[in-house]
Protein backbone atom coordinates (compact mmCIF):
# COMPACT_ATOMS: atom_id res chain seq x y z
CA UNK A 1 0.00 0.00 0.00
CA UNK A 2 1.01 3.28 -0.21
CA UNK A 3 2.65 5.30 2.46
CA UNK A 4 3.68 8.23 0.91
CA UNK A 5 3.06 10.31 3.83
CA UNK A 6 3.19 14.23 3.23
CA UNK A 7 1.05 13.44 -0.14
CA UNK A 8 -1.81 11.60 1.92
CA UNK A 9 -4.23 14.01 4.29
CA UNK A 10 -6.49 10.94 4.89
CA UNK A 11 -5.18 7.63 3.90
CA UNK A 12 -8.68 6.10 2.30
CA UNK A 13 -9.58 9.36 0.12
CA UNK A 14 -5.77 9.10 -1.49
CA UNK A 15 -5.16 6.25 -2.47
CA UNK A 16 -4.58 5.18 -6.46
CA UNK A 17 -7.09 4.18 -8.37
CA UNK A 18 -5.30 1.01 -8.89
CA UNK A 19 -5.10 0.41 -5.47
CA UNK A 20 -8.65 1.01 -4.48
CA UNK A 21 -9.42 -1.49 -7.64
CA UNK A 22 -7.12 -4.11 -5.73
CA UNK A 23 -8.67 -3.63 -1.82
CA UNK A 24 -12.04 -4.91 -3.65
CA UNK A 25 -10.41 -8.29 -4.30
CA UNK A 26 -7.94 -8.07 -1.27
CA UNK A 27 -9.62 -11.04 0.39
CA UNK A 28 -9.17 -13.38 -2.97
CA UNK A 29 -5.56 -12.13 -3.32
CA UNK A 30 -4.72 -13.07 0.01
CA UNK A 31 -4.05 -16.75 0.69
CA UNK A 32 -5.61 -17.50 4.45
CA UNK A 33 -3.32 -21.01 4.02
CA UNK A 34 -0.54 -19.21 5.37
CA UNK A 35 -1.70 -18.17 8.79
CA UNK A 36 -0.94 -21.01 10.66
CA UNK A 37 2.85 -20.27 9.39
CA UNK A 38 2.54 -16.43 10.05
CA UNK A 39 1.54 -17.36 13.87
CA UNK A 40 4.18 -19.38 14.52
CA UNK A 41 7.41 -17.85 13.17
CA UNK A 42 5.77 -14.28 14.39
CA UNK A 43 4.86 -15.08 17.72
CA UNK A 44 5.42 -19.03 19.03
CA UNK A 45 1.93 -20.20 19.18
CA UNK A 46 -0.47 -22.61 16.88
CA UNK A 47 -3.07 -21.21 14.81
CA UNK A 48 -6.10 -23.72 15.63
CA UNK A 49 -8.90 -22.01 13.64
CA UNK A 50 -9.54 -18.23 11.65
CA UNK A 51 -12.82 -16.88 10.33
CA UNK A 52 -13.02 -13.21 8.58
CA UNK A 53 -15.39 -10.99 11.31
CA UNK A 54 -18.53 -10.56 9.86
CA UNK A 55 -18.74 -6.47 10.10
CA UNK A 56 -15.63 -4.74 10.66
CA UNK A 57 -15.10 -2.01 7.87
CA UNK A 58 -11.95 -1.57 7.00
CA UNK A 59 -9.44 -1.92 4.09
CA UNK A 60 -7.03 -4.53 4.87
CA UNK A 61 -7.35 -8.44 5.00
CA UNK A 62 -8.75 -9.29 8.65
CA UNK A 63 -8.59 -12.66 10.51
CA UNK A 64 -9.58 -13.62 13.65
CA UNK A 65 -7.51 -16.39 14.87
CA UNK A 66 -7.83 -18.98 18.03
CA UNK A 67 -4.60 -20.25 18.94
CA UNK A 68 -3.85 -23.98 20.93
CA UNK A 69 -1.85 -21.36 23.52
CA UNK A 70 -4.64 -19.22 25.44
CA UNK A 71 -8.51 -18.42 25.54
CA UNK A 72 -8.32 -15.32 23.82
CA UNK A 73 -8.11 -15.12 20.38
CA UNK A 74 -5.53 -13.09 18.26
CA UNK A 75 -6.24 -10.70 15.39
CA UNK A 76 -4.46 -10.71 11.99
CA UNK A 77 -4.45 -7.43 9.78
CA UNK A 78 -2.56 -7.52 7.22
CA UNK A 79 -2.61 -6.23 3.24
CA UNK A 80 -1.93 -7.71 0.08
CA UNK A 81 1.72 -6.74 -0.88
CA UNK A 82 0.16 -3.62 -2.88
CA UNK A 83 2.50 -1.11 -3.63
CA UNK A 84 5.49 0.19 -0.87
CA UNK A 85 5.51 -1.48 2.55
CA UNK A 86 2.83 -0.09 4.67
CA UNK A 87 5.32 1.18 7.59
CA UNK A 88 2.51 3.13 9.44
CA UNK A 89 1.74 -0.47 10.35
CA UNK A 90 4.84 0.34 13.16
CA UNK A 91 3.45 3.88 14.23
CA UNK A 92 0.39 2.25 15.23
CA UNK A 93 1.84 -0.50 17.56
CA UNK A 94 4.07 2.84 18.80
CA UNK A 95 0.89 4.39 19.10
CA UNK A 96 -1.63 2.25 20.87
CA UNK A 97 1.24 0.68 23.19
CA UNK A 98 1.01 5.17 24.38
CA UNK A 99 -2.82 5.09 24.66
CA UNK A 100 -2.81 2.06 27.04
CA UNK A 101 -0.85 3.79 29.79
CA UNK A 102 -3.53 6.42 29.92
CA UNK A 103 -6.47 4.62 30.74
CA UNK A 104 -8.35 4.05 27.74
CA UNK A 105 -8.83 0.54 26.65
CA UNK A 106 -7.27 0.20 23.27
CA UNK A 107 -6.24 -2.78 21.27
CA UNK A 108 -2.67 -3.73 21.65
CA UNK A 109 -0.12 -4.71 18.82
CA UNK A 110 1.96 -7.96 19.34
CA UNK A 111 3.91 -7.86 16.27
CA UNK A 112 4.53 -5.99 13.58
CA UNK A 113 5.99 -6.90 9.89
CA UNK A 114 6.50 -4.88 7.25
CA UNK A 115 9.76 -5.88 5.93
CA UNK A 116 8.11 -8.76 3.45
CA UNK A 117 11.26 -10.66 3.78
CA UNK A 118 8.96 -13.79 5.10
CA UNK A 119 5.44 -12.77 3.47
CA UNK A 120 4.97 -10.44 0.49
CA UNK A 121 2.23 -8.56 2.24
CA UNK A 122 2.56 -6.57 5.87
CA UNK A 123 0.88 -7.78 8.79
CA UNK A 124 0.53 -7.13 12.54
CA UNK A 125 -0.94 -9.21 15.01
CA UNK A 126 -3.35 -7.74 17.97
CA UNK A 127 -4.64 -9.12 20.81
CA UNK A 128 -8.64 -9.62 20.74
CA UNK A 129 -10.38 -7.17 22.18
CA UNK A 130 -13.35 -7.62 24.55
CA UNK A 131 -16.54 -7.26 23.74
CA UNK A 132 -18.21 -5.93 20.28
CA UNK A 133 -18.23 -3.18 17.84
CA UNK A 134 -20.96 -0.86 18.34
CA UNK A 135 -22.15 -0.07 14.84
CA UNK A 136 -23.68 -3.64 13.54
CA UNK A 137 -24.27 -4.41 17.58
CA UNK A 138 -25.78 -2.01 19.59
CA UNK A 139 -29.37 -2.54 20.35
CA UNK A 140 -29.80 0.21 23.36
CA UNK A 141 -31.58 3.27 24.36
CA UNK A 142 -30.57 7.06 24.10
CA UNK A 143 -28.99 6.89 27.23
CA UNK A 144 -27.25 3.69 26.92
CA UNK A 145 -25.89 5.35 23.75
CA UNK A 146 -25.05 8.86 25.31
CA UNK A 147 -22.95 7.04 27.75
CA UNK A 148 -20.94 5.67 25.63
CA UNK A 149 -20.62 9.17 23.60
CA UNK A 150 -19.05 10.57 26.74
CA UNK A 151 -16.80 8.34 27.30
CA UNK A 152 -15.88 8.57 23.99
CA UNK A 153 -15.08 12.55 24.61
CA UNK A 154 -13.82 11.67 27.76
CA UNK A 155 -11.09 9.67 25.88
CA UNK A 156 -10.63 12.00 23.34
CA UNK A 157 -9.52 14.39 25.96
CA UNK A 158 -7.51 12.16 27.54
CA UNK A 159 -5.32 11.16 24.14
CA UNK A 160 -5.27 15.18 23.62
CA UNK A 161 -2.70 15.40 26.55
CA UNK A 162 -0.02 13.01 24.32
CA UNK A 163 1.85 16.25 22.85
CA UNK A 164 4.42 15.66 20.17
CA UNK A 165 6.77 17.66 17.81
CA UNK A 166 5.31 18.26 14.82
CA UNK A 167 1.74 18.12 13.26
CA UNK A 168 -0.02 15.52 10.53
CA UNK A 169 0.62 12.42 9.64
CA UNK A 170 3.52 10.85 11.28
CA UNK A 171 6.69 9.88 10.41
CA UNK A 172 7.37 6.07 9.69
CA UNK A 173 11.28 6.41 10.14
CA UNK A 174 11.11 8.05 13.36
CA UNK A 175 8.80 5.62 14.10
CA UNK A 176 11.29 2.58 13.64
CA UNK A 177 13.00 4.19 16.34
CA UNK A 178 10.67 4.40 18.91
CA UNK A 179 9.62 8.23 18.02
CA UNK A 180 6.04 9.80 17.40
CA UNK A 181 6.54 12.80 14.87
CA UNK A 182 4.50 14.19 12.81
CA UNK A 183 4.99 15.15 9.19
CA UNK A 184 4.48 18.86 9.07
CA UNK A 185 5.28 22.57 10.20
CA UNK A 186 1.81 23.40 11.66
CA UNK A 187 -1.79 22.18 11.71
CA UNK A 188 -2.80 24.53 8.77
CA UNK A 189 -0.03 23.15 7.09
CA UNK A 190 -1.63 19.79 7.72
CA UNK A 191 -4.92 20.68 6.56
CA UNK A 192 -3.93 21.90 3.59
CA UNK A 193 -2.21 18.57 2.46
CA UNK A 194 -4.66 17.79 -1.09
CA UNK A 195 -7.04 20.44 0.01
CA UNK A 196 -6.76 21.95 -3.08
CA UNK A 197 -6.38 18.64 -5.18
CA UNK A 198 -9.96 17.47 -3.51
CA UNK A 199 -11.53 20.78 -3.81
CA UNK A 200 -10.87 20.47 -7.83
CA UNK A 201 -12.21 17.09 -7.74
CA UNK A 202 -15.73 18.03 -6.47
CA UNK A 203 -15.85 20.55 -8.96
CA UNK A 204 -15.14 17.78 -11.73
CA UNK A 205 -17.57 16.18 -10.03
CA UNK A 206 -20.44 18.74 -10.38
CA UNK A 207 -20.50 18.96 -6.80
CA UNK A 208 -19.72 22.08 -6.30
CA UNK A 209 -19.76 24.84 -8.30
CA UNK A 210 -16.53 26.87 -9.52
CA UNK A 211 -17.72 30.20 -7.37
CA UNK A 212 -18.16 27.55 -4.64
CA UNK A 213 -14.81 26.41 -4.60
CA UNK A 214 -13.29 29.45 -4.47
CA UNK A 215 -15.05 30.41 -1.79
CA UNK A 216 -13.85 27.46 0.39
CA UNK A 217 -10.77 27.60 -0.64
CA UNK A 218 -10.59 31.14 0.87
CA UNK A 219 -12.66 30.18 4.38
CA UNK A 220 -9.10 28.44 4.95
CA UNK A 221 -6.66 31.14 4.59
CA UNK A 222 -9.34 33.13 6.53
CA UNK A 223 -9.80 30.59 9.52
CA UNK A 224 -5.36 30.16 9.50
CA UNK A 225 -5.07 31.62 12.91
CA UNK A 226 -7.94 29.87 14.38
CA UNK A 227 -5.68 26.42 13.67
CA UNK A 228 -3.37 28.01 15.38
CA UNK A 229 -2.09 25.26 17.73
CA UNK A 230 1.38 25.64 20.29
CA UNK A 231 2.34 21.88 20.42
CA UNK A 232 0.17 18.99 18.77
CA UNK A 233 -1.49 16.37 20.37
CA UNK A 234 -2.64 12.60 19.27
CA UNK A 235 -5.77 12.54 17.26
CA UNK A 236 -7.06 9.35 16.32
CA UNK A 237 -9.41 10.58 13.31
CA UNK A 238 -11.35 7.22 12.76
CA UNK A 239 -14.01 7.50 15.31
CA UNK A 240 -16.99 5.29 13.74
CA UNK A 241 -18.73 3.18 15.60
CA UNK A 242 -17.46 -0.20 13.52
CA UNK A 243 -14.13 0.93 15.25
CA UNK A 244 -14.95 0.92 18.61
CA UNK A 245 -15.74 -1.69 20.88
CA UNK A 246 -18.47 -1.98 24.02
CA UNK A 247 -19.97 -4.44 26.23
CA UNK A 248 -23.09 -4.86 24.39
CA UNK A 249 -24.70 -2.04 26.91
CA UNK A 250 -22.68 0.99 28.19
CA UNK A 251 -19.31 0.89 28.60
CA UNK A 252 -16.67 0.86 25.54
CA UNK A 253 -14.47 -1.45 26.00
CA UNK A 254 -11.69 -0.77 23.08
CA UNK A 255 -10.61 1.78 20.11
CA UNK A 256 -9.20 0.46 17.53
CA UNK A 257 -7.80 0.91 14.05
CA UNK A 258 -5.59 4.06 14.00
CA UNK A 259 -3.97 4.16 10.71
CA UNK A 260 -5.43 7.56 9.84
CA UNK A 261 -3.88 9.22 13.39
CA UNK A 262 -2.07 12.21 13.16
CA UNK A 263 -0.50 14.62 15.13
CA UNK A 264 -3.14 17.75 15.65
CA UNK A 265 -5.51 19.79 17.43
CA UNK A 266 -7.86 17.28 19.35
CA UNK A 267 -10.85 19.41 18.37
CA UNK A 268 -10.19 17.66 15.25
CA UNK A 269 -11.25 14.09 16.82
CA UNK A 270 -14.61 15.98 18.52
CA UNK A 271 -15.61 17.61 14.70
CA UNK A 272 -15.43 14.43 12.79
CA UNK A 273 -16.50 11.87 15.14
CA UNK A 274 -20.49 13.16 14.37
CA UNK A 275 -19.72 12.90 11.00
CA UNK A 276 -19.87 8.92 11.04
CA UNK A 277 -23.18 6.82 11.11
CA UNK A 278 -24.05 7.42 14.71
CA UNK A 279 -27.41 5.34 16.30
CA UNK A 280 -28.29 8.78 17.87
CA UNK A 281 -26.90 12.21 17.69
CA UNK A 282 -23.06 12.48 19.43
CA UNK A 283 -22.02 15.85 19.24
CA UNK A 284 -23.43 16.86 22.41
CA UNK A 285 -22.39 14.33 25.05
CA UNK A 286 -19.02 13.62 23.01
CA UNK A 287 -18.02 16.90 24.22
CA UNK A 288 -19.53 17.17 27.83
CA UNK A 289 -17.28 14.29 28.21
CA UNK A 290 -14.43 16.21 26.92
CA UNK A 291 -15.12 19.21 29.03
CA UNK A 292 -15.20 16.93 31.74
CA UNK A 293 -11.10 16.18 31.48
CA UNK A 294 -10.46 19.92 29.59
CA UNK A 295 -11.79 23.00 29.13
CA UNK A 296 -12.10 23.55 25.46
CA UNK A 297 -10.16 25.76 23.49
CA UNK A 298 -10.88 29.23 22.15
CA UNK A 299 -12.54 29.72 19.25
CA UNK A 300 -14.28 26.06 19.75
CA UNK A 301 -16.54 26.36 17.74
CA UNK A 302 -14.77 27.96 14.88
CA UNK A 303 -12.13 25.06 14.83
CA UNK A 304 -15.13 22.67 14.86
CA UNK A 305 -16.43 23.80 11.73
CA UNK A 306 -13.51 24.48 9.93
CA UNK A 307 -11.93 20.68 10.89
CA UNK A 308 -15.51 19.67 10.25
CA UNK A 309 -15.62 20.83 6.59
CA UNK A 310 -12.39 19.42 5.82
CA UNK A 311 -13.09 16.08 6.62
CA UNK A 312 -16.18 16.17 4.66
CA UNK A 313 -14.45 17.77 1.76
CA UNK A 314 -12.43 14.41 2.30
CA UNK A 315 -15.34 11.86 3.07
CA UNK A 316 -17.19 13.32 -0.45
CA UNK A 317 -13.95 12.70 -2.44
CA UNK A 318 -13.68 9.30 -1.07
CA UNK A 319 -17.23 8.28 -1.82
CA UNK A 320 -17.55 9.48 -5.20
CA UNK A 321 -14.44 7.28 -5.82
CA UNK A 322 -15.48 4.33 -4.13
CA UNK A 323 -19.03 4.31 -6.16
CA UNK A 324 -20.49 4.66 -2.15
CA UNK A 325 -21.74 8.54 -2.20
CA UNK A 326 -25.49 8.20 -0.98
CA UNK A 327 -28.23 11.14 0.24
CA UNK A 328 -27.00 11.07 3.83
CA UNK A 329 -23.28 11.43 2.73
CA UNK A 330 -24.72 14.73 0.65
CA UNK A 331 -26.55 15.50 3.60
CA UNK A 332 -23.76 16.35 5.91
CA UNK A 333 -21.50 17.47 3.20
CA UNK A 334 -24.03 20.53 3.31
CA UNK A 335 -24.81 20.33 6.49
CA UNK A 336 -20.44 21.53 6.61
CA UNK A 337 -21.10 24.05 4.09
CA UNK A 338 -23.98 25.39 6.34
CA UNK A 339 -22.32 27.67 8.45
CA UNK A 340 -20.26 29.58 5.86
CA UNK A 341 -23.51 30.09 4.00
CA UNK A 342 -21.40 29.11 0.34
Amino acid sequence: MTDSINEVFYPVAHRSDEEIAALKKRYDLFDENLIPSIVRVSIGMTAVSWRKPESWSTSHVIYIVTVSERERPIVIRANIGWGSPETYMKVEKLITDEVATIGVPVNRILYVDVSRENYPFDFQIQDMLDGTDIEANFHGTRMEYDALSFDLGVFIAKWGELEYDGFGRLDPKAATKGKLTGTKASMYDYMLVRLDEDIRYLVDAKVIAMPQSDAIRKLFEDHKPVMQVKKGTLVQYDLADHNIMFDGVSTITGVFDWEAAVIGDPVLDLASAPTWKTVYPREAKLIEGYRSIRPLPSFFREKMNIYRLRTMIWKMVYAIRSGILNEDRKRKFEAALLPYKI
